[in-house]
């Protein structure tokens, strides 16, 4: 035992500083409230709604796109409304045909 309390890396472990060192690295890694593994899925969480971010912008900024041409083109205002709502001029008959593989279920 006085072997290895004689070796000069036994002493420097055994330093106190290097002894409450090495606690707290132990406490604030693993035993912490607010350790390495939340922290780490707190920053895939935030990753995942930065990109929900992007998409929700992206969406916006088509749809502001979309909303500008409807106001001002009023032939883009009549092709939107036969295209997504089925509307139709008097005198005229539209037919709707859906395939099996474009139905919602």
């Amino acid at each position: 035992m006085k072997k290895l309390l004689t070796n000069p890396f036994a002493k420097f472990l055994l330093n106190q500083y290097i002894l409450t060192g090495f606690s707290f690295a132990l406490w604030m890694i693993f035993l912490d409230a607010n350790n390495y593994f939340i922290h780490a899925e707190l920053n895939q969480q935030i990753d995942a709604l930065e990109a929900d971010i992007e998409f929700y912008e992206s969406t916006l900024k088509r749809d502001r796109e979309l909303l500008n041409q409807l106001k001002t083109n009023p032939q883009a205002f009549e092709t939107y409304a036969r295209e997504n709502f089925g509307m139709h001029k008097e005198g005229e008959t539209v037919t709707i045909i859906e395939f099996v593989d474009s139905t919602d279920e």
